[in-house]
């Protein structure tokens, strides 16, 4: 279609721009032209070469207007032009696979649905910024917030602008000095930002969208393809679904919100009395029909409300009667409501006998007197405590309260009551600070004067009297014309961009069954997705199942289904329709004519292509038999190897797959390969020497190899043959013992006991025998090392590891401990006294000095030394020192 508009364009458009009329030949041309001089604005000149001057710029001029006619039509892309059908069934089962087919879930995509939809019907989906169709192939941006998609370019556009805008009104807005020359500073405006033209969500300008994403924002310029949604990239969404469930959502990248959860879980109710059973994932709080019978706070009633969480009773219902707190009225009230309090005073005396209380029913004792508390005068300056009969008068002083206005205080004496207004003269300035003037402190003072700064609009003034800057928002209509060109904005006025228009326009598709309401100022433009099918008769054999639609008829795409004459198999031919094709065909530039275009549209009945049919075809090895066009039947080699059985019994042929004579034989036949390898039998277990012989049947002989290792304790070295190590005949154990009988050298053991003797027996291999049959001996002792004995290993093995002491070790002992707590005694005394002279000495060097007083000289009494405490200390030393010196011996 556009080939064809090209041809109408480049041949007649520009032939009608002009006013020339079309010709076809040179004589044709040249007698267009002598028609033209003939006219009153080209006079015929009597000189030849004139004319043919004249004629040459002709058509040189009109040759470059044709060639530059022919670009425009080349870049020329119809506004109203329709983009191919989109199989919408496979798109959305394909959306769709991960959900159950159940109908529960239907009213469950609904939102989620009316976003598809306008995304499938390409051309539906409007720019609201442009007022234009949003096309499966143009670049968009999606708002995260109302779903709402626009152009790429046009909401870079609309962002630039906004915060242009504001950028330029904060140039404006600055401080001024008023009448006193006091500068007043400017209004504070909001952070920059930018705003979604259909929800006015606010946007950072670091958000402002920079490339072209796929509605889920993995994939980067997703390029359109026609079994997927357009502007997707095909994977699965992945987005948390709301409400907030774990779970992410599992259909392809889609537009618009994610649908509910699909996920199953199995949960009880939320009492928990019921079974567990499965129930979708958004719906897993369920409710049984069993009531909940608990006891409720007011001890008296049980909870009658169905299944529901514990604890989460909600208050009782029922009535009865309730006495208030202090126990003077009773009436029927909620049970759930059982504190309340009655209008009665208390009035009963307090601890002294004379004053009353004056609270408001309450529960318990009234408490002290309040008037046998501390109290002060009304100022607040004097205190005094007193009984609770004599009354507390005023002290005398000035009051000096602070006032209302928080400035001044109060002037009179001490008294009761609220203190008087204010009235001391002070200089006030009015809200707009211009104005100035002497009142009383507590009167207000407003001027006269208007305020004329601009309102939040930019546009209109304040016109407030004696306004304090605080300037309320702008009540006038914006007025405005719309991006429609047909209505004016009817919004408040504000700054930036106005709305879109919001007025609706109807249009009829063009069979006339179908009607759409679309945005003011789009009706040429928008496509209708009408699902009558198409009443222009069809240019092939087929009949037409597209849908209604604008312009020419597209291009047939069912399948031809007639015979295939081209390649005689007498299949019938299964390509895409061909009786009715558009064919493109460029003229020879030498042979044509400069009035004649270069390309040229035509319809063709194009020839059946090849056969695409399937058929069995074997290979010719005879391996195997597979699926291959009509067109490409004859037997061809599989590229397999060939497999068959070697007369050596062990190979099989490697050659590629080649002819043979007898495919269904699996023997070696005339072109096969002749085994060139060597013997590949497994050898015993263990045995790591290849056969000699060549390839053979099995059995191979015995292997003959000397090996060298070292014995089981490695002091001397053993030499045994291969086949009498490995040999597998006879039971476990007789192989084992041959194997361990090989190794051996003969010689004792050179490993130790776990109790740290050598071992008695040969040499062996893994752990010594009889670790419990060692009978050396042992040297154990008591805990003080005094007392020693001799004992065979197994009794130390046994658990006899120390001997008891007797009772002179016990006195060493405690001998030892006594001495040992006299000397940290002593020591403590010690340490004590040394940090009894450091504080002396730090109190003489920091404190103050006092007057140095006589000192008084006492005279101590001598003491008489104790000679028998004297003796007992020192028998007690001796003894420890005897002690040890006899354990030391012992050991020694």
């Amino acid at each position: 279609m556009e080939e064809m508009a090209s041809s109408m364009l480049s041949a007649e458009a520009v032939n009608n721009v002009y006013n020339i009329p079309t010709v076809t030949t040179q004589d044709d041309a040249l007698a267009s032209n002598s028609r033209l001089r003939g006219n009153k604005q080209f006079p015929i000149a009597g000189n030849k070469s004139n004319d043919k001057n004249t004629s040459r710029k002709f058509y040189e001029a009109h040759a470059k207007n044709l060639e530059a006619a022919k670009k425009l039509v080349d870049k020329y892309i119809s506004s109203s032009e329709e983009e191919d059908e989109l199989d919408e069934t496979k798109i959305l089962k394909a959306l769709y696979k991960n959900y159950s087919d159940r109908k529960e879930d239907e009213h469950l995509l609904a939102k989620t649905a009316s976003f598809l939809e306008n995304i499938l019907h390409s051309g539906s989906a409007t720019c609201l910024i442009c007022i234009a169709s949003v096309k499966r192939t143009d670049a968009i941006w999606s708002c995260k917030h109302c779903y709402c998609f626009f152009h790429l370019n046009c909401i870079r556009r609309w962002a630039n602008d906004s915060m242009a805008q504001r950028k330029a009104q904060e140039r404006n807005i600055q401080g001024y000095y008023n009448h006193l020359g006091e500068y007043v500073s400017p209004k504070k405006e909001k952070a920059l930002h930018w705003c979604c033209p259909q929800c006015r969500r606010e946007f950072q300008p670091n958000e402002k969208p920079a490339t072209y994403e796929c509605f889920c924002g993995r994939e980067t310029d997703p390029l359109p393809q026609p079994w997927l949604l357009p502007h997707s990239c095909g994977e699965i969404c992945g987005k948390l679904l709301q409400p907030n469930c774990s779970h992410k959502c599992n259909i392809l990248c889609h537009p618009g919100p994610c649908p509910p959860c699909a996920q199953y879980a199995i949960t009880s109710c939320k009492c928990g009395k019921s079974k567990p059973k499965s129930m979708r994932c958004l719906e897993k709080d369920w409710e049984c029909q069993e009531k909940c019978n608990s006891l409720l706070p007011c001890g008296r009633h049980k909870c009658r409300q169905l299944c529901h969480k514990p604890q989460q009773c909600p208050p009782c219902s029922q009535k009865s009667i309730q006495a208030c707190e202090c126990g003077a009225e009773s009436m029927r009230r909620q049970c759930c409501e059982r504190k309340w309090q009655c209008q009665q005073v208390c009035s009963k005396l307090y601890a002294c006998g004379i004053h009353m209380c004056k609270k408001v029913c309450h529960s318990g004792d009234c408490g002290e007197c309040p008037l046998s508390l501390p109290r002060s005068c009304p100022c607040g300056k004097t205190k005094k405590v007193g009984p609770c009969t004599e009354i507390i008068d005023t002290c005398g002083d000035t009051c000096q309260k602070i006032l209302a206005c928080g400035q001044h205080t109060c002037t009179q004496r001490c008294h009761k009551g609220n203190c008087n207004l204010c009235l001391v003269i002070t200089k006030k300035k009015c809200r707009c600070g211009l104005h100035e003037k002497e009142l009383p402190c507590s009167k207000e003072f407003t001027c006269e004067t208007k305020c004329k700064q601009s309102r939040d609009c930019g546009i209109h003034s304040c016109n407030r009297k004696c306004c304090d800057r605080n300037c309320p928002p702008c009540t006038k209509l914006c007025g405005q014309p719309l991006s429609c060109g047909k209505h004016k904005c009817q919004s408040v006025c504000h700054k930036g961009p106005c709305y879109p228009c919001g007025q609706q326009s109807q249009v009829n598709c063009r069979c006339g069954k179908t009607r759409k309401s679309v945005p003011c100022g789009r009706e040429r433009t928008v496509r209708i997705a009408c699902l009558e099918h198409c009443k222009i008769p069809s240019k092939c054999h087929h009949v037409n199942q597209h849908r209604c639609h604008k312009n020419e008829c597209p291009s047939c795409s069912q399948i031809c289904g007639l015979p295939n004459n081209t390649t005689g198999c007498g299949h019938i031919c299964k390509a895409k329709c061909h009786s009715y094709v558009k064919v493109s065909s460029k003229s020879n530039s030498e042979t044509g004519h400069i009035w004649e275009p270069s390309k040229r549209i035509e319809y063709k009945s194009l020839p059946h292509p090849r056969c695409e049919e399937k058929v069995l075809v074997a290979c010719i090895g005879g391996h195997e038999v597979e699926e291959r066009p009509c067109w490409n039947s004859n037997p061809k080699s599989c590229q397999r190897l060939c497999n068959r059985q070697l007369p050596c019994g062990n190979h099989k042929c490697t050659l590629i797959c080649h002819s043979v004579s007898h495919p269904d034989n699996m023997e070696a036949q005339q072109g096969c390969m002749s085994c060139e390898n060597g013997c590949n039998i497994p050898r015993p277990n263990g045995c790591i020497h290849n056969c000699p012989r060549p390839c053979h049947l099995p059995p191979c002989n015995p292997c003959n190899v000397a090996i060298k290792t070292k014995c089981h304790c490695g002091l001397m070295q053993i030499i045994y043959k291969c086949c009498d190590y490995y040999n597998n005949q006879g039971a476990v154990t007789d192989i084992a013992e041959r194997q361990e009988r090989l190794k051996s050298c003969g010689n004792r053991c050179l490993k130790n006991y776990s109790c740290g003797h050598r071992c008695a027996a040969q040499c062996h291999a893994g752990p010594c025998p009889e670790t419990n049959n060692c009978r050396k001996r042992l040297r154990i002792y008591c805990e003080c090392k005094r007392l020693k004995q001799e004992i065979s290993c197994d009794k130390h093995r046994s658990g006899l590891t120390k001997l008891k002491c007797d009772a002179n070790c016990l006195d060493i002992i405690k001998k030892s401990e006594m001495s040992r707590h006299m000397a940290e005694e002593s020591l403590r005394k010690q340490e004590e006294e040394r940090n009894r002279l450091e504080v002396e000495q730090f109190e003489k060097r920091f404190n103050k000095r006092k007057h140095k007083e006589r000192k008084s000289v006492e005279l101590k009494e001598k003491r008489e030394i104790n000679w028998k405490l004297l003796f007992m200390y020192a028998g007690i030393f001796s003894a420890i020192l005897l002690a040890v010196g006899l354990a030391f011996y012992e050991d020694h």
